[in-house]
């Protein structure tokens, strides 16, 4: 196990064996789990089949303050292209279930950054999180890029935490995550 900084609460990488390890005792769930995905401190997600487009001819502004106007397109396909400047959300392939004492973070791809793809999330993953990861992919390129259904578009880095916490479903805004939901609203802090 590699330690990380050295506060009270200890950030932990978990090992390919731990992973599996964590995996075998039913504490940790990928599914479907491929282990050549697994690597020597991470797991390598794979692209799903649902992505969200905000529509640009029904969405002129997005209003922070009133996401109701927010007008979206929802498509299932095996790959898409997207264009230059482009930006969509996806869904891993995987569903990940992690115990209350592991949290995960989410970390793009050298080889699809090299492409000018983006791939960003909310980047931290909660302990006690359900469902599917929720990919923010952008396209930096000049040149459209053809995203395939099964590609391997980032990675998943477990920590260990030194004690458990609430679970993420019992606090977290978006719940277990069966499909891409969209924010409701947005928090901001009082002045």
């Amino acid at each position: 196990m590699f330690v990380i900084g050295s506060s009270n609460v200890a950030k932990m990488i978990l090992t390919r064996d731990e992973i599996l390890s964590e995996i075998k005792r039913g504490r940790l769930k990928i599914d479907p789990f491929y282990e050549t995905s697994l690597g020597e401190i991470s797991y390598d997600l794979s692209l799903g089949n649902e992505f969200v487009f905000v529509q640009p001819s029904r969405t002129a502004v997005i209003d922070v303050t009133d996401l109701s106007s927010l007008k979206c397109e929802r498509i299932f396909s095996d790959h898409i292209i997207l264009q230059p400047h482009d930006f969509v959300l996806a869904r891993s392939r995987e569903w990940i279930e992690l115990p209350t004492d592991i949290v995960a973070i989410v970390s793009g791809k050298s080889s699809l950054a090299r492409l000018g793809l983006e791939v960003e999330t909310a980047y931290v993953i909660a302990p006690g999180h359900a469902g599917y990861i929720i990919l923010e992919i952008s396209n930096r390129n000049r040149v459209a890029i053809k995203l395939k259904r099964g590609m391997l578009i980032a990675q998943l880095i477990f920590f260990r935490l030194s004690k458990p916490v609430r679970q993420y479903t019992d606090i977290g805004q978006f719940g277990i995550q069966k499909e891409i939901s969209l924010p409701k609203k947005l928090k901001f802090v009082s002045t």
